[in-house]
């Protein structure tokens, strides 16, 4: 009995380790991503905030750096975090905060979105950049499928009308019945709903059909007539990271972790059962 006891206490340990890791809102739970890495380039979690931040180095355009929800390329090839199932509706929201110091120079975005696989392959999400560390321009939608990039899309139809703000919330949505996925924005943190959006309308219909993945990002990049990140210092906060719709699969899933678990002081007792047999 006292064995049986002491192998369900520490089941159930294991168990709600198991149960903690399912809590998506943790940032600690998210995987690192550096394409491809850069000193210039840092990150830092911190429970249910993660900063991302550009050093007063030049970075060349096309390089990038975030955290995933899941810690492999792909959730099938995961063994921790967590993931979305293609066969039922969520939409996720994060907001974000941007610094600058030190005069910085050039273009410096950063970006929200779901995707099959940690290269976006196939993917959805939006974005704001910054010029000189003031934004630019409209909040803007951006998709790929099979590896190719589709028209960049303003936001609210406008490069003017709807400009992005140094601080604000993103969101993203999925409509499995349709294969829709909606981009949009806000400029006030902790919104509720979008106030710019568009939508890729069954673009997931041409994606593989896999599970989902959640992501977010800054990158230096050249955008005519700017040019990629010089120097200066960056800091852009993401935080409030909420599911408004759906429900996340932890990876494990705790439901199969913790059954499992639970399976050891079973086979213990009877284990040590049978001994008591055999010694009689």
């Amino acid at each position: 009995m006292n064995v049986y006891r002491i192998a369900l206490i520490l089941a159930l340990h294991l168990a709600s380790g198991v149960i903690a890791q399912a809590d998506v809102t943790d940032f600690g739970t998210w995987s690192l991503v550096e394409d491809p890495a850069h000193p210039g380039f840092s990150a830092t979690a911190h429970g249910t905030s993660a900063t991302l931040s550009a050093a007063d180095l030049a970075i060349p355009a096309g390089t990038d750096i975030g955290y995933q929800s899941v810690n492999g390329s792909t959730p099938q090839t995961s063994t921790s975090g967590f993931y979305f199932r293609p066969d039922a509706d969520f939409s996720l929201a994060i907001d974000y905060a941007w610094t600058f110091s030190n005069s910085p120079s050039g273009f410096l975005g950063l970006g929200f979105g779901i995707g099959e696989d940690s290269d976006g392959m196939n993917s959805a999400g939006v974005a704001m950049g910054t010029s000189n560390g003031s934004p630019f321009l409209s909040f803007g939608g951006a998709a790929r499928i099979n590896d190719v990039d589709q028209a960049p899309v303003a936001l609210g139809g406008s490069l003017f009308l709807n400009p992005s703000s140094a601080s604000g919330t993103l969101f993203v949505a999925y409509q499995a019945s349709s294969g829709d996925v909606t981009v949009g924005a806000a400029t006030a943190v902790d919104a509720a709903a979008p106030t710019v959006s568009h939508t890729y309308t069954g673009i997931q219909n041409q994606w593989s059909g896999d599970d989902l993945m959640t992501s977010f990002f800054i990158r230096s990049d050249e955008r005519a007539p700017l040019s990629a990140w010089g120097g200066g210092n960056a800091d852009a906060v993401f935080s409030n990271f909420r599911v408004l719709n759906g429900n996340p699969v932890a990876i494990p899933e705790p439901s199969t972790a913790v059954a499992t678990l639970f399976l050891v002081p079973v086979l213990i007792c009877r284990r040590t059962r049978t001994g008591v047999r055999r010694r009689r």
